[in-house]
């Protein structure tokens, strides 16, 4: 006769005290955001150092850039939303905005959501950590908050490196410009970051989540990218959420509130799919 075992995590969650209950979630947030803290401030202090560079760079190159072909500048620009290397701002937003300041965000959104569900999962610390008396959507509510917490440290040092650089370069960069990119680039990150909490909710794997959310993101700026460059296919930039993060330049023109709640709504609906995948799946750990 064979005894069969499993260590799967029940759903139901005995009734404690409410103030328990919510001591322990707000125990499990600072956790959250204490184990990656330091990973959010390494990153942003190299987004100030960016942000300075770029900045710098400016005065002994502007005249170089004036001497760009035309035809060049437009492609550029086309590709990558508001990027004109004739302009202080078009300069920062090719060289910081285009790429490095959402990869970082979207980076430590990512590191921080993996660990969230599908990291606890293969460590075998996610039954330790639901036997505290909150339930799994709590749980899942927890680390959400605490990666949205990085995503938001990452982007408060963006917004003071854009304005470091712009003192340094004298590049007049406006205070609702460097709001207006901030705001877009937190909630790109978020974006992303929620979708790595839905994989891994979903499949339990920390690879996995990984994996498929920076090869979602790659190809989300690809098509963001190329397909501005046809006419024809210009419109179908808008199925990326990289889309609303650049197309409408808020660097130069501020943010871009429509925009700003088509990411917001659609990290919202994400986060709902993963606490209704990670209530229901039978998880291991």
């Amino acid at each position: 006769m064979t005894t069969k075992s499993t260590t799967s995590i029940p759903h139901r969650v005995e009734a404690r005290p409410p103030t328990r209950r919510l001591a322990a979630a707000w125990a499990l947030v600072g956790k959250a955001i204490a184990d990656r803290m330091t990973l959010s401030v390494v990153i942003g202090t190299l987004m100030i150092a960016m942000s300075a560079m770029v900045g710098a760079l400016w005065p002994p190159l502007k005249d170089t850039f004036a001497e760009i072909p035309t035809a060049l500048t437009d492609m550029v620009s086309k590709a990558f939303s508001g990027a004109d290397l004739t302009t202080p701002a078009g300069w920062m937003n090719a060289e910081l905005l285009s790429m490095v300041a959402p990869a970082g965000a979207i980076a430590i959104g990512v590191i921080s959501a993996v660990r969230a569900t599908a990291g606890e999962e293969e460590d075998k610390t996610l039954g330790a950590l639901l036997g505290a008396p909150v339930g799994r959507t709590p749980f899942l509510l927890a680390k959400i908050d605490a990666m949205i917490v990085h995503v938001l440290v990452v982007c408060l040092f963006l917004a003071g490196g854009l304005i470091v650089g712009s003192v340094i370069g004298d590049l007049g960069l406006s205070a609702t410009g460097i709001f207006g990119a901030a705001a877009h680039t937190a909630l790109l990150g978020i974006v992303f970051g929620m979708i790595a909490i839905a994989l891994g909710a979903g499949t339990g794997s920390r690879r996995l989540a990984a994996a498929a959310t920076g090869g979602l993101a790659a190809l989300a700026f690809a098509v963001s990218v190329f397909l501005p460059l046809s006419d024809t296919l210009a419109g179908g930039a808008k199925i990326s959420p990289w889309y609303y993060y650049t197309a409408s330049n808020p660097l130069v023109n501020g943010p871009d509130w429509a925009h700003l709640l088509i990411l917001g709504t659609s990290a919202l609906m994400i986060g709902v799919v993963a606490a209704l995948i990670f209530e229901r799946r039978d998880l291991r750990g």
